[in-house]
Order: structure tokens, then C-alpha cells, then sequence
């Protein structure tokens, strides 16, 4: 027998042995409590989403879930706390496309595309346009005709430097050819009320942000989606006035990094199957946002192309933090 023989027999060997092993593990996994990190403070939708499926993970894995709130830094404090966790599939880390902003504004101690182990999107929803009161324009077109006609007097609000809001905004800024002069608050609620006030032109915000709010009775003049809302049926896309711009805010599900392959296919099934339910589904539309499974592949690309994106339109944009 030639030695490439013997060796191609040894790999194959190790292979049919490596299978059964690795399926062994995904039936015996978990082993005990299973923590989903959310890492922002809870009331936000990473909280609600993940607080409404932890039940459905205890359930069909006969182990307890819980979901823990680790705060700061832009979702920094709770992303790194998985990313140095043991790559087990007893911690993971529930966030939304923050990870990908925060990569792109600031030095953090992970590579965000090489420290998780992505496992799957769950959940993704539009940007909406919304506008004072009394603003004089009533369509996108119209609002892009203003701003070029008053250059840098514009202005909307965002959550903080960096924040999903801040650069969606600042990309339509780049698409459309315009300057809007940006207001940073500490959260996305203030900058809501001083729009309702007058004080602020345009906020682009989720649907979920306004819901309830007295912010819902203003002027909405787009979505920021490729298609049109199913619940939004009469609000024009960003699209259709001629302008090359979609941003969805997503949701995704991520363990640390070298989780086993059997362990991460198995969560993404269960993804899956929760995302079939009409309930599940029904309790993502009332906060304006879709079941939207992905293979952890998918999901993958999703985040090395989305901090590729916040990344040159922080270049382009010149955003610097305020000192």
C-alpha cells in the first residue's frame, strides 16, 4: 500500500469517526443553563425578542434559558463577555446589527468578524422616515429638493455617535447628495420628542421605537426596506423616488467563536422552527418587525458586509466623535 494511500484510508477513517461524534454532541448538548446575553439594558427590542424566545429554547431542550442584560458601550460590554466565553453553546449573545455599527466606529477588543460563531438572523425591520409636523415636504423627493435648497440647515436626530440611526442617516446623506446637520442624544426616545417639539426635521427610526408614542401621528414619508412594508402598505420606499438606498436593522443570533459545527446547525433549526409559528411571527409584526431565518453562513456575510458598509460611510462622512 503506497503511503498517499494509507493516508487517504487514516483521513477517512478519522472522518466516519469525527460524524457520529459531532452528532452525539448535539443530541447531548446542553448540559446545563444555557445564557443568552443581551448586550443592552432591558426594554429595548434585543431584550423583548430574546426574553420571547428563551422559553421556546427551554422547552425543546429540557435545560433552563435565561437571558442576562450586560450593558455599555454601545453593546461592547456584553458582545466581549461571549466573545470570551467558553465556545460550548452555553453562552451566546442575542444582538442586533449594532454589532456591526459599533465595529465600524470604534476600536473594540474583538474582531467582530472572527470572535463569534454566527449561528443564525432571526429577525429584520425597516427604517421609517418620519418628519416634524410642519415640515414643508410631503414626499421624499420633495424632502431632497429642501435640503439641497438649504444647504446644512436640516437637521435630524440619532442616538449617540455611531448608533444605527446616526449612520443609516448619514448614508441617505451620501445616496441622496445632501447635508443634513446630525443631533446625538443619549438614546433614540429624546430625539423622538424633540421631533414631536419641532426642534428636529427628520428622525429615521424603527416602526417598533414609535409604536405607542406620540411620535406614530407624524408625517412618515418612506421606508428604508427594498420593498415596501406589508404593515405600511402606503408609504413609498427610499427606492422608488430614484435614490440607490436599503438599510434593514437586523437581528441575529451568535455564539463565541469555534463553537462546534453540530451544536450551531442545531440552534439554527430551532430558529427556524420558532420562526414558522404564527405567534412567534405575529409577536415580531407588532414591533414592526419580520421572521427572517438565515443559515449561519448567510448571516456571516451579513456582518462582515454590513461593517465593511458603516465603515466607509464613516470615511465618506468624515464622522468624528465630539470631543
Amino acid at each position: 500500500m503506497t503511503t498517499m494511500k494509507r493516508r487517504s484510508l487514516m483521513a477517512a477513517a478519522a472522518l466516519a469517526a469525527a460524524l457520529p461524534a459531532a452528532a452525539s454532541l448535539a443530541q447531548t448538548w446542553p448540559t446545563r443553563t444555557v445564557t443568552i446575553v443581551v448586550p443592552f439594558a432591558p426594554g429595548g427590542s434585543n431584550d423583548v425578542i430574546a426574553r420571547q424566545m428563551a422559553p421556546k429554547f427551554a422547552a425543546a431542550l429540557g435545560q433552563n434559558v435565561v437571558v442576562e442584560n450586560r450593558a455599555g458601550a454601545g453593546s461592547v460590554v456584553g458582545a466581549n463577555h461571549v466573545a470570551r466565553s467558553a465556545p460550548d453553546g452555553h453562552t451566546l449573545l442575542f444582538v442586533s446589527s449594532s454589532l456591526s455599527t459599533t465595529a465600524a466606529v470604534q476600536e473594540t477588543p474583538y474582531d467582530a468578524t472572527k470572535a463569534f460563531t454566527s449561528i443564525s438572523r432571526v429577525a429584520s425591520a425597516p427604517f421609517v422616515f418620519m418628519m416634524r409636523k410642519d415640515f414643508p415636504a410631503k414626499s421624499i423627493q420633495e424632502m431632497v429638493a429642501y435640503a439641497k435648497a438649504n444647504p446644512g440647515k436640516m437637521n435630524y436626530g440619532s442616538a449617540g455617535f455611531g448608533d444605527s440611526v446616526q449612520l443609516a442617516t448619514e448614508l441617505f446623506n451620501l445616496a441622496a447628495g445632501i447635508k443634513m446637520t446630525g443631533v446625538n442624544y443619549k438614546g433614540i426616545a429624546p430625539a423622538q420628542l424633540d421631533l414631536v417639539g419641532g426642534r428636529l426635521d427628520m428622525v429615521i427610526t424603527t416602526v417598533a421605537s414609535i409604536k405607542g408614542t406620540v411620535a406614530e401621528q407624524l408625517p412618515m414619508l418612506a421606508v428604508s426596506s427594498a420593498q415596501r412594508n406589508a404593515d405600511l402598505p402606503n408609504i413609498p420606499t427610499v427606492r422608488e423616488a430614484g435614490i440607490d438606498y436599503v438599510v434593514d436593522v437586523w437581528w441575529g443570533l451568535f455564539g463565541p467563536a469555534g463553537m462546534p459545527d453540530a451544536v450551531t446547525r442545531r440552534i439554527n433549526g430551532l430558529v427556524g422552527d420558532f420562526l414558522k409559528e404564527e405567534e412567534f411571527r405575529k409577536f415580531l409584526n407588532r414591533y414592526g418587525a419580520g421572521a427572517d431565518h438565515s443559515t449561519p453562513q448567510q448571516l456571516h456575510q451579513l456582518l462582515v458586509g454590513d461593517i465593511t458598509r458603516w465603515r466607509k460611510t464613516v470615511d465618506d462622512a468624515k464622522l468624528r466623535p465630539a470631543k
